[in-house]
Order: C-alpha cells, then sequence, then structure tokens
C-alpha cells in the first residue's frame, strides 16, 4: 500500500498566496475591462433659430426640414405688415437725422469767425500796449469753447451718418438688396439663413398668410456632420476617462447600429451642486455623420472602456 507523497505545510500556504494574489490581479483587471455604459442624446454642433425682425405676413416658404442650405440662403418671403412698413419707410426718408446738428455747426463756424477776428484784434492791441489782457484772455476762452461745441457736433454727426449706414446694410440684409437713403423699400423681405447647414425644423404655422411676431424664431438651421452626443456620468466613473478616448455608440432606433464617438469635452462642475443628491457630469462626444442618419434627439447607449468594442460603422 501506498501513501501520497505530502507537500510540507509551508509550501502549501505559499502556493495558496500566490493562486490568492492572481485571483485578486485578475479581479482587478476584471473591473478595469469593464465597460462604463450610459445613455445620453444626440444633439447638433451648431444650432441656430432664426429670428424675425418684424411683425410680417407670410408670403412663401422656401425650404422643408432637411434640406441643405448655405449661409445667406433664402429661407421664406415675407412682407411688412402696414405699420410696421410705415415706421420702416419714414426711418429710411428721413435719413441720418443730422440737418439740425449740421445747422448748429454753420451757426457755431460763423460765431467763430467773429470772435477769432476780435481776438485778433485783440492781440494786436495788447501787443502795442493799447489794450487789455483780460479782454484777450475772454476772446481766446471763448475762441477754444466755440471749437470744441463744433467738434462734438461734427462728432455726433459722423456717428450718427455711420448709424444710419450701418441701419441701411441691416435693411439690405432683410431685402435682400442694396437700401439708399430716400427710397421706396420693396414689397417683399427675404429671411436667410445664419449659417450653412440643414433646416431643422419649421414652425407649425409657418404658412403663406400667418401673422409671425418680431422675434419669433419661426425656422430652425443646424450643421449635423459631425453631431455630438452628450451623457451624464456619475462622479466614480468619470476620472476613468480622458479627453481623445474612444467610445462605442449604439443607437437603438437604427437597430443599434454602432458609430465611434471621441471624447471632446469633459465639464468641470456637476450637473446637480446639491450635497444631498449624487453628482453627474456631462461628457460630450464627436461622432461623425457624413451619411446624416443621425439626427438630433436620438437616444444613444455609450460604451467606455473595456465592454462594447464591437466593429463600429
Amino acid at each position: 500500500m501506498f501513501r501520497a507523497a505530502c507537500a510540507p505545510r509551508g509550501v502549501l500556504c505559499s502556493c495558496a498566496a500566490v493562486v490568492c494574489a492572481a485571483l485578486l490581479l485578475f479581479a482587478a483587471e476584471s473591473r478595469a475591462a469593464e465597460a462604463v455604459i450610459l445613455t445620453g442624446k444626440v444633439v447638433t454642433t451648431v444650432s441656430r433659430a432664426v429670428p424675425m425682425p418684424f411683425n410680417a405676413v407670410v408670403d412663401k416658404v422656401l425650404v422643408q426640414p432637411g434640406d441643405a442650405v448655405e449661409a445667406g440662403a433664402p429661407l421664406m418671403r415675407y412682407h411688412l405688415q402696414d405699420e410696421a412698413e410705415r415706421i420702416l419707410q419714414r426711418e429710411v426718408t428721413n435719413g441720418a437725422g443730422t440737418e439740425d446738428l449740421k445747422s448748429q455747426v454753420l451757426d457755431l463756424e460763423r460765431q467763430l469767425a467773429q470772435t477769432s477776428a476780435e481776438r485778433n484784434k485783440a492781440r494786436q492791441l495788447v501787443a502795442s500796449g493799447l489794450g487789455s489782457r483780460q479782454a484777450l484772455s475772454r476772446l481766446e476762452a471763448n475762441v477754444t469753447s466755440l471749437r470744441d461745441r463744433i467738434g462734438l457736433l461734427q462728432s455726433t454727426i459722423r456717428k450718427n451718418e455711420s448709424n444710419f449706414a450701418a441701419r441701411l446694410k441691416e435693411l439690405g440684409g432683410y431685402y435682400g438688396q442694396p437700401i439708399t437713403e430716400g427710397e421706396e423699400l420693396p414689397d417683399t423681405l427675404v429671411l436667410t439663413s445664419p449659417i450653412s447647414g440643414y433646416v431643422l425644423s419649421l414652425d407649425a404655422n409657418l404658412n403663406p398668410g400667418n401673422l409671425v411676431g418680431a422675434g419669433a424664431t419661426p425656422i430652425q438651421v443646424g450643421q449635423l456632420d459631425p453631431v455630438l452626443i452628450q451623457v451624464p456620468v456619475y462622479e466614480a466613473d468619470v476620472n476613468t476617462i480622458r479627453v481623445g478616448d474612444k467610445a462605442v455608440v449604439e443607437i437603438p432606433s437604427l437597430g443599434n447600429r454602432k458609430f465611434t464617438g471621441i471624447v471632446n469635452e469633459i465639464s468641470w462642475i456637476s450637473t446637480d451642486m446639491n450635497v444631498a443628491n449624487p453628482s453627474y457630469y456631462t461628457v460630450e462626444l464627436t461622432v461623425p455623420n457624413p451619411d446624416l442618419v443621425l439626427k438630433p434627439g436620438f437616444k444613444a447607449v455609450v460604451h467606455f472602456g473595456g465592454g462594447g468594442q464591437a466593429a463600429a460603422q
């Protein structure tokens, strides 16, 4: 009968310690390899709501959602309400309104010429010992004062005329053609795109004949390639993510189609600073969207780290 060879107790303990250390290391590596999986929303990189500058009536909408537009492209034609048109026409007819100021300058220049002549005569009398130095001093002060007043008025005139020129240029943008002082305004204005991109939305009531109030934003334009994904990340996980990291983005509404995103920004402040609540930080990723299948508002499932690294499209 044979007896199994038994290893010394110290050797068994050493082996057990090695095995435990290996298991702990494996567990730690497994935890490190686990993906942080979060959900967020697709948003545009740039989005601009196009405001109406006047109370107006819609004539014709020239675009539809999804249309590509260049900066300055016409989006809608409209005309002014009667009262708004009268006010604008009066503004263009009246011009910079500097006539009274220019008349004041002419009067002051006449006074300056007369006072300067008196001052020159007083200088001659003082030089010959026949004049009063006090009278000369008063005349010198009057000449300086008149010159300063003329300078201030001329500065005001220049500012008013510059502002009016800028206003005409602004109106030219609204009408789609140059506007000059005193001319009769065209009947139709045009709302143009402030940026190159795509038409994201039109107001539901944006129909011919409908009134649109000044300041309303009936059309929204945005850029869709690339798009952004914004996800809230729990405070315990945010330090595991770095700017430049890659992540796999799944879009459930596209049959869980996968895209590759790059982290471009991590917020430095929590979305909620109440100490009683957990802290979340917004992580933003850039995702290419050349075929425009990613639409603003789509839900996105984002895999950071070791998991979810299936081939992304």
